[in-house]
C-alpha cells in the first residue's frame, strides 16, 4: 500500500479547511479517513489529486461543511434520538396508526369468530375498515400535502424522534 507524503496530507488538511470544517476533531478524523482512502486507491496508478477529487464527494451530498452543521446539530441534543427521513416517518406513522385495526382483526379471526357464520366475518372486518378509515386517511393526507400548502412535515426534510424534544422537524437543506 502506497503511503501520502507530507505535501498531500498537508494538501488535504487545507483543502478541508477551505471548504468550511472548524471543529479540530472533525478536521481530524475527516483527514484520517480520506488519507486512508487516497492510499488504498493509490496503488492503482491515478494520479493523487484526480483521486482525492473522487473520494471527497463521497462524503456530503452538496457541500463539505454540511458534515459540520450536522455534527454540531446532534452535539446540541442530548439522550438517545433517531434522525429519520419523512418518508420513513411516514411508513412508521402509517403502521402505527394501521397495526391496531389488523391486530384486532386477526385476533377475531383466530381466537373469538364463531364458526361458520359468513356475515360476521364481513362484519368485523368491515368495522375494522371504518374505523380505520379517518386515522389513516389523515396520515395519507398528511404525507400527500404538496409544499406549496405549507405542510406539516416538508418535503426532504428530516424527522428527528427523541426524548428531548419529543418530535422535532429539521428543515429540508437548500438546494442551489
Amino acid at each position: 500500500m502506497a503511503t501520502l507524503t507530507d505535501d498531500q496530507v498537508d494538501y488535504i488538511i487545507e483543502d478541508v479547511r477551505a471548504h468550511g470544517i472548524r471543529l479540530q476533531g472533525l478536521q481530524d478524523n475527516l483527514v484520517d479517513h480520506i488519507c486512508i482512502l487516497v492510499e488504498e486507491r493509490l496503488d492503482e496508478g491515478e494520479e493523487f489529486e484526480q483521486l482525492y477529487a473522487s473520494i471527497v464527494p463521497s462524503f456530503y451530498k452538496h457541500e463539505l461543511y454540511e458534515l459540520e452543521e450536522e455534527a454540531l446539530f446532534l452535539a446540541e441534543f442530548k439522550g438517545p434520538h433517531l434522525v429519520l427521513s419523512r418518508g420513513q416517518f411516514f411508513k412508521g406513522l402509517f403502521t402505527i396508526v394501521g397495526s391496531p385495526y389488523v391486530i384486532y382483526y386477526l385476533h377475531w379471526w383466530f381466537v373469538s369468530r364463531p364458526t361458520g357464520d359468513f356475515r360476521d366475518n364481513m362484519d368485523v372486518l368491515s368495522a375494522c375498515m371504518v374505523f380505520a378509515l379517518f386515522p389513516l386517511l389523515t396520515t395519507v393526507v398528511l404525507f400527500l400535502t404538496p409544499d406549496r400548502f405549507d405542510p406539516l412535515i416538508p418535503w426532504r426534510s428530516k424527522v428527528l424522534l427523541g426524548f428531548r424534544p419529543l418530535i422535532r422537524v429539521l428543515p429540508a437543506p437548500a438546494i442551489g
